[in-house]
């Protein structure tokens, strides 16, 4: 079944490494990834076999050109940290460094004011700034602008001095940040909004020698020293002053802003922008969007962030038209319709976007209407692929872009032409601007290789002077590297093939569960999938124990909004299990942060009355429940527990299951199946089941494992124990359009399993499924004997006419094809033999060892196997012979039979199982590959069939007309249906069914 479709050779520059690389399809040798050394007299030789399903040519091609790198390093130098050892080629270095760099342009040494004199002189009539009814053109902006300068340098302001601007939006504003560049000075940029306390923090650090105004807002400032001039009150006092240009030197390296972001510590921290760093910003934006003197753009950000810049500068350096808008204008979504329909370009960010966006799909805004805005961006935070998605249909004549920077960087790093030929699905921001190299760096300040993730740096002439009075602080965040100075992130992100940088969430977002590492922003774009989620949040939150669980915090569609379960059924179709959040907080809205950013320390904690994945708690009512609470509360580490809390959904798995359901048998003296807890599966819900004195449905064959859609349903039939839970995760894994059933063996109270013959149970299960679904395409599978049992019912289901397009054997071996017994016995014997030669090389002390540990477990293990083999082989043939004896004349099953257990009966009938005919088709192997599994710790024998059995197709080939296909899955014979490996599975079996479902509808 395996074959080489692509066999290459890398030549190294010293003779003694070469590498070989294949890639395989079909059967692959255990390992997607499987590396050979073998040493060789004149060279060391390396084979990678690679699964050709998984991974393309040209990554396996950089692997194996990283790993010789490598080896050479090592060689090169053998004291060196492994840490710091050289891992990519000259070439993609070069592709790092130059390549996928933007290029530099050296644009004219002066300041950004500079071109917007020149504006006023060749368009003196042109309309500059709006606000409201009132507006300027660029003449009359450019002379008061003028004299408000005059009078800056006249009260002292020069190179460095600083000027604080506290104003609500209005033309003053514009005309304050130009007066400042003109006389040379630093603009401090003050929120009113903000609290007194941040004012005061900013106002006292930056010591300014003059704050500008509006007289209503005097009242609320903090007092400081030095002079305040209200822009409104004041400015005929300064009506006569000169309204030429004035002659300031500047250098480039003077600082022009100061902006404040939050710091972690609680203090804000102010952000040192040069004028050379603002230039380079506003004139590398202008000339990759391709601004002009038709644009019309909206100030929409708040005047303290960083954005403020690119939104108040970039129309009026391009010759266009700022629009100042209100706070109230922004906030009113029928208002912001209006300006958009009358811009050319427009900045939002995206929770400000989302909600627009939403308003205009809600009332019906026709989006032809847009048709006038040529660009549209986003930034400031993560830009979800699927809003960009609704960007491209309420937008669809304006070029998107992401724009991603920080204050640290002027702002402006990398930008993202959103494809519109394509469906986006990452989030994308692109490649740097000009002048601005990014780099992705790894702890040991590594470059990192294509498609590995690492922090982000930033360096070029984007990168600002530091952090004022922080020097600490600059140090640390603003770093010297190969002589270029680089300011780091804190975000995680990585290069795709094409040079297009992947934003993947911060470093200090990490989660960690359980000793699994989870990046919330992954399932935070899936969140944002479901239908009817608006936005959504995930972050690890402490539920009445000590423990830390996933809770997703969402914002609904009011008009449509999801059910809870439908949001958690959608997440277990696309995640993992641990990373499903266990319980759901519904918000009105997302709190942000000044900077418009959602506010995730803002978000409310857990309680009762919020959770929206947990049932409001109720008490044990009566004795039942009581001791049902005790038994949960001890199993799951978790108290208190209401009756109504559903057992998947507090956090309890499979195995937490078997012991739950151990210990009910002992306190009740009632044995239940575990696909119970499928159907039954809270307190309350579990003391009715006990109550019953009756013969309860419990005991029925077909077990909804997960509800579904209207493809057809997938049935996996028991394995040996007689479960159905196992296959739980299996079903998770799958798409959610197809329902999925479990059947377990038919049984009552008193009669642990009813049929005792593979022929009884696939003529009765085969009628079970057909009431279910009477008629084909069917899809079966199914572990070790549940394997034989999809056999066996595919094979009734053909012979009634019916088709089956999928048996998945699940580890199951041919037990006739192969004397089971026998070989396990001889397999365990010849390793045993192995094991005892390989240690005759060894040294005396490593013999030693190796006896001990290694010989020593297989002795156990093949002892142990023969002794319990032929003990329990003739009690065994004797139970199930009376077993039968009394099931085949409907006699009363003596208390001695009564407790048989169902691996017992079904061990029997699989081993006297003949098919009679072999199926008409093909049928899907699934191998496992692992030989031991550790559960709480304790390593288990775990053997798959697939160590066990010489034959790789595990004896089915003559049992079938079409062949075997086979995937070999990681794990043990266990284990391979826990995750992370059901998912491994899981893929490859969907990708089997969905196309098997297209060649049969077609």
């Amino acid at each position: 079944m395996s074959f080489i479709e692509q066999t290459s050779q890398l030549e190294s520059e010293k003779p003694w490494i070469t590498a070989l690389w294949q890639a395989l399809f079909g059967q692959f040798n255990r390992f997607n990834l499987h590396l050979i050394i073998l040493p060789q007299q004149q060279a060391t030789q390396g084979i990678l076999r690679y699964n050709a399903n998984l991974f393309k040519p040209g990554i396996i091609q950089r692997l194996v050109e990283h790993l010789q790198i490598l080896m050479e390093g090592m060689l090169r130098n053998p004291d060196c940290l492994i840490a710091k050892l050289p891992v990519l080629t000259q070439a993609e270095e070069r592709q790092l460094l130059v390549d996928w760099s933007s290029g530099s342009t050296d644009y004219p040494p002066v300041p950004v004011h500079h071109y917007i004199e020149a504006h006023a002189l060749r368009q003196a009539d042109a309309i500059a700034l709006k606000f409201n009814e009132q507006q300027l053109t660029y003449a009359e902006l450019n002379q008061r602008a003028n004299q408000l300068a005059c009078y800056l340098t006249q009260m002292g302001i020069g190179a460095n001095t600083r000027v604080a601007v506290c104003a609500e939006p209005s033309l003053e504003i514009s005309l304050a940040l130009l007066a400042v560049f003109k006389a040379g000075g630093t603009y401090v940029p003050l929120d009113p909004t903000h609290p007194a306390d941040r004012l005061t923090a900013i106002l006292e650090e930056t010591q300014p020698q003059i704050l500008l105004t509006q007289s209503h807002l005097l009242p609320n400032l903090p007092d400081i020293s030095g002079y305040r001039f209200c822009l409104d009150r004041d400015w005929q006092h300064i009506a006569h002053l000169p309204t030429r240009n004035l002659n300031t030197e500047i250098h480039l390296d003077q600082t022009a802003y100061l902006v404040y972001t939050s710091g972690t510590t609680g203090k804000p921290k102010g952000v040192m922008v040069s004028y050379g760093n603002l230039v380079n910003y506003i004139l590398a934006a202008r000339d990759q969007f391709g601004f002009d003197h038709h644009d019309v753009m909206p100030a929409i950000a708040r005047f303290t962030f960083s954005i403020t810049m690119f939104e108040l500068l970039s129309p009026l350096v391009a010759g266009g038209t700022l629009v100042i808008l209100e706070r109230e204008h922004i906030l009113d979504f029928k208002r912001m319709v209006q300006t958009l329909q009358q811009v050319t370009v427009a900045h939002l960010s995206p929770s400000l976007l989302r909600k627009l966006i939403a308003y205009i799909k809600d009332t019906g805004v026709d989006i032809q209407t847009f048709q006038g805005l040529k660009h549209i961006s986003s930034g400031g935070d993560m830009v979800p692929a699927d809003l960009l998605e609704s960007m491209k249909q309420v937008f669809p004549c304006a070029e998107i872009y992401v724009i991603y920077g920080c204050s640290e960087i002027s702002c402006m790093g990398c930008f993202y032409p959103v494809p519109t030929d394509r469906t986006v699905t990452k989030s994308h921001v692109g490649k740097p601007f000009k002048n601005v190299s990014v780099r992705l760096y790894d702890p040991q300040q590594n470059l990192v290789p294509v498609g590995v993730v690492g922090e982000i740096y930033f360096g070029g002439a984007g990168v600002t002077k530091g952090y004022l009075h922080r020097e600490e602080l600059t140090q640390e965040k603003f770093v010297v590297i190969n002589g270029q100075r680089f300011y780091r992130t804190g975000d995680l992100g990585r290069f795709d093939t094409d040079g297009n940088l992947e934003i993947l969430g911060r470093s200090d977002f990490q989660i960690k569960l359980r000793g699994i590492r989870i990046e919330p922003g992954e399932i935070e774009t899936t969140l944002r999938q479901v239908p009817g989620v608006r936005d959504g949040v995930v972050m690890a939150r402490e539920l009445g124990n000590n423990d830390k669980s996933l809770v997703a915090y969402v914002v609904l569609d009011p008009v449509c909004p999801p059910a809870i379960d439908d949001i958690r059924r959608f997440l277990q179709s696309k995640l993992p299990d641990y990373m499903v959040p266990v319980a759901f907080v519904i918000l009105e809205a997302m709190p942000v942060n000044m900077n418009q950013k959602i506010d995730r320390r803002a978000l409310p904690l857990p309680t009762p009355e919020n959770l929206a994945g947990f049932k409001p708690f109720v008490a044990p009512r009566d004795e039942y429940e009581l001791r049902l609470a005790d038994i949960w509360e001890f199993v799951l580490g978790i108290r208190p527990i209401g009756v109504h809390d559903n057992f998947f959904d507090v956090g309890g798995d499979s195995l937490q299951a078997v012991i739950l359901m151990d210990r009910i048998e002992k306190v009740f003296g009632k044995t239940l199946p575990l696909s119970t807890l499928l159907t039954e599966s809270t307190i309350g819900q579990l003391a009715e089941v006990l109550k019953q004195e009756k013969e309860s449905d419990i005991h029925k064959s077909v077990v909804l494992l997960r509800k579904g859609g209207s493809k057809p349903p997938i049935f996996f039939i028991h394995d040996g124990e007689g479960e159905t839970l196992l296959y739980r995760n299996l079903a998770f894994c799958l798409k959610a359009d197809h329902p999925v059933y479990g059947l377990q063996p038919y049984s009552r109270d008193g009669f642990p399993i009813l049929h005792t013959r593979i022929g009884e149970m696939a003529d009765y299960y085969t009628e079970q499924i057909r009431q279910v679904q009477p008629e084909g395409p069917y899809f079966l599978g199914g572990l070790c004997i549940g394997g034989f049992l999809a056999f066996e019912i595919a094979r009734r289901l053909q012979n009634l006419g019916q088709s089956v397009e999928m048996i998945a054997l699940i580890d199951t071996a041919d037990v006739q094809a192969t004397l089971k017994t026998g070989l396990v016995t001889s397999q365990r014997l010849d390793s045993f033999s192995k094991s005892l030669s390989q240690s005759q090389q060894l040294s005396h002390h490593q013999r030693v060892f190796h006896l001990l540990k290694t010989v020593g477990k297989k002795a156990r293990n093949l002892i142990a196997y023969e002794v319990q083999s032929r003990t329990a082989k003739s009690q065994d043939h004797i139970k199930m012979q009376l077993l039968r004896y009394y099931l085949d004349r409907g006699l009363p099953l003596p208390s001695f039979l009564q407790n048989i257990s169902v691996r017992v009966a079904l061990k029997f009938a699989e081993k006297e199982y003949v098919p009679e005919a072999p199926f008409r088709g093909e049928v899907f192997l699934f191998r496992a590959t692992q030989k031991s599994s550790v559960f709480d710790g304790t390593e288990i024998d775990d053997t798959p069939y697939a160590e066990i059995y010489s034959d790789p197709l595990l004896g089915w080939e003559k049992r079938v007309t079409k062949g075997v296909r086979i995937y070999d899955v990681p794990g043990g014979h266990s284990s391979m249906l826990q995750d992370p490996n059901v998912q491994v599975m899981a893929e490859a079996m969907q990708t089997y069914i969905d196309a098997a479902i297209a060649n049969y509808e077609h």
